[in-house]
């Protein structure tokens, strides 16, 4: 092996992860983007960590440069690991939440491997290489973001992706992010007269996709990006920039006014706007009015749902204020404390894996010790890069150590990463923005030649025996743990398989390769509960054709399954609605499981308390169970929960009606008609039979 072949795997690794990862998403996968952003990023940060482990061994000593973020990031790994130790779910902590990973206790370790192998590793002088990587896949996704615009794969997804751009990222949000990390970079580079031209062109390219987003978080970002960049080169270079500035921030103009702005205090002057005469505009369309009786939510503002949500994550936080729930845990402990508020949102019945704001999911599912670490990393670049700039600029350290395009780069690398902190606010990260959040002040660091290493002089030496079975040993786990990596994106391409034949009701199909699934992650909690139901189907397949022997294999399967699931993931409210519904459709094999059931049900009305789906599925089921007290009582408290539950009302007519208490069916009914849908086809022939 050569001995500056480490250090070439290494470039080479970080090159295709900035240029790949932004890219890369699959059709055969259960989640198309972000699982295979997050698989790839961990099998390219599994190549760099062994040709770095193989380096030290080939130079006989420990190669990690020292820079200002080693103490924060350090106590940032040390919260995420005693989160994970008291977690709700050490599972989900562990690896992340299933489908994006990216979160958990192995991203957030696999980012800051990449943090160091970065600055002790990466040559400065290839860092111009490098953004030619990053723009040139930028450039890609941003050309398939305005395809997407003019119609290219409209009828493929189901979001209106023609009116929202989301190109290779997954979502507008995400690529706006992503954008608005991209703009005050490319800018920065105008200044190196040779690319001019090239780097203007791309930064429009860029701004006119981020506006087909139509996504004001990642809007907000740019500006105070731009914001920062502006002030920054004006503080620096005074008049100098002043052509440039006016040049620049014109052109964003014209665009703005030609496409429009998703701000609504801007977008009135804009030409789209403009164009619109007063009959086609949204404030005007014609529609049948409704009368002020009736209860019709239409779609709600997405900022008031984040606010109900980010006051679900604050009640979390109160009561689990130290170490919070869990790294990732979200999902898991929003259920408990989910605002009632939210069952009047058209999101109603939406599962929110994230607060919609990075500090404060932090601080639910991390609390006060990896909010605060956090914050500490955050603080102390920014304390950093500001100590360094205010000092004239001969006495930079980026003037030191580099040429004045250096400088202005590293102002385009600062005023980029602060674009992420102000879109983490309104949102959460992923995998690409994960990258740039830990590896952008790694390049600053690096143009500010400030790393310090006792290694700083490469000093190979002839190997010995030991280093070739250290380096042997080195290579081979590292390919087992890629192999590994393999079979998990194998056996998320077989459940995602299987999780549609399921719900095309296709239940052997299901069971089949969510069954070879398991082969290649038997511990996945996911896979042993979405195999849980087939596996019931198809015992009671079997037992309908009086076949007992295959039947009772197939439903004690199912059984264990879903329990094996809930022994790993025991907090997990959809796994307990999975348990509710195999015994449930088991109880026409015995009635004893009708009982198991309800208890499962309780189980999942205890920790998602505020959920009107299982009260009315709870009222349902006691009704079934002779019970009727209970069901009645828990219809009111679904309708209490969420007020205009049409199906909550209509099971109400249909109990009333059979228990003979006409009035209050008539009640119930009339409430539906009134103040819901007057159209409503059932209720309609209800009342016909009432009268």
């Amino acid at each position: 092996m050569s001995i500056r072949l480490p250090d070439k795997v290494i470039e080479i690794s970080f090159y295709l992860l900035f240029f790949l990862i932004p890219l890369i998403f699959t059709p055969v996968n259960y989640e198309l983007f972000e699982y295979n952003k997050m698989m790839l990023t961990y099998s390219l940060t599994l190549i760099i960590t062994s040709a770095w482990l193989i380096k030290m061994i080939k130079q006989k000593s420990f190669i990690v440069r020292r820079t200002p973020l080693d103490l924060p990031l350090s106590v940032f790994l040390l919260s995420q690991i005693v989160s994970t130790v008291f977690s709700w779910d050490r599972h989900v902590s562990f690896f992340g939440y299933y489908s994006r990973f990216n979160g958990g206790l192995l991203s957030t370790i696999s980012y800051l491997l990449l943090y160091f192998a970065f600055v002790s590793n990466f040559p400065p002088e290839k860092i111009g290489k490098l953004l030619k990587f990053i723009f040139t896949s930028s450039l890609l996704v941003s050309v398939y973001g305005i395809l997407e615009r003019l119609g290219i794969d409209k009828n493929i997804w189901v979001q209106d992706v023609q009116n929202r751009v989301f190109s290779t990222l997954g979502q507008p949000n995400w690529l706006a992010a992503y954008l608005a990390v991209l703009i005050p970079i490319s800018i920065s580079e105008i200044f190196k007269t040779k690319y001019a031209i090239l780097n203007t062109i791309l930064s429009l390219i860029f701004f006119l996709t981020l506006i087909f987003t139509k996504s004001r978080s990642g809007f907000l970002g740019l500006s105070f990006g731009l914001l920062v960049f502006w002030s920054l080169q004006f503080y620096i270079y005074k008049k100098k920039i002043l052509k440039s500035f006016i040049i620049y921030n014109s052109l964003f103009i014209i665009l703005i006014f030609l496409f429009g702005v998703p701000l609504s205090q801007i977008s009135r002057y804009t030409l789209p706007e403009l164009s619109k005469t007063k009959t086609n505009r949204p404030s005007e369309i014609s529609a049948k009015p409704l009368g002020s009786s009736v209860i019709d939510i239409g779609i709600t503002e997405s900022s008031t749902i984040r606010n109900i949500v980010w006051r679900g994550a604050l009640d979390i936080f109160k009561d689990y204020p130290l170490f919070g729930t869990g790294v990732e845990t979200f999902a898991v402990s929003y259920f408990k404390y989910r605002p009632v508020e939210h069952n009047m949102t058209s999101e109603w019945d939406f599962l929110y894996n994230k607060a919609h704001n990075e500090f404060l999911n932090y601080a639910a599912t991390t609390g006060i010790f990896g909010l605060g670490s956090y914050l500490l990393f955050i603080f102390v670049f920014l304390f950093w890069f500001i100590k360094n700039f205010q000092r004239p600029a001969t006495n930079l350290p980026v003037e030191a150590s580099a040429k004045a395009g250096d400088q202005r780069l590293t102002i385009g690398l600062f005023s980029a990463w602060l674009t992420i902190v102000i879109t983490n606010f309104f949102g959460f990260s992923v995998v690409i923005i994960q990258l740039l959040f830990y590896l952008i002040p790694a390049m600053i660091f690096l143009l500010a030649a400030i790393t310090t290493s006792p290694n700083s002089i490469k000093k190979y030496f002839p190997a010995a025996s030991y280093q070739k079975i250290m380096t042997f040993l080195t290579v081979m786990f590292g390919t087992y743990l890629l192999f590994r990596l393999g079979q998990f994106w194998l056996a998320d391409y077989y459940f995602a398989k299987g999780n549609l034949a399921a719900r095309a009701q296709e239940y052997l199909p299901a069971y089949k390769n969510i069954k070879k699934a398991l082969l290649l992650n038997q511990n996945e909690p996911l896979y042993l509960d979405e195999i849980a139901f087939p596996a019931a189907q198809i015992g009671l397949a079997y037992f309908s054709e009086n076949r007992a022997t295959e039947s009772a294999r197939f439903i004690n399967e199912a059984i264990a399954s879903n329990q094996k699931a809930l022994l790993i993931s025991p907090r997990n409210v959809n796994f307990w609605k999975t348990r509710t519904r195999i015994l449930y459709a088991l109880s026409i094999v015995n009635q004893n499981y009708l009982n198991q059931s309800v208890i499962s049900l309780e189980k999942a009305k205890e920790l998602s308390p505020t959920d009107p789906k299982i009260r009315y599925n709870l009222a349902l089921m006691y009704d079934a169970a002779a019970d009727r007290q209970k069901a009645y009582r828990e219809l009111e408290e679904t309708i209490r929960l969420k007020v205009n539950y049409r199906d909550a009302y209509l099971a109400q007519a249909v109990f009333y009606k059979r228990d003979n208490q006409n009035q209050k069916a008539l009640q119930a009914l009339n409430f539906i008609l009134t103040r819901i849908n007057p159209a409503d086809e059932e209720a309609l022939n209800l009342l016909k039979e009432l009268k």
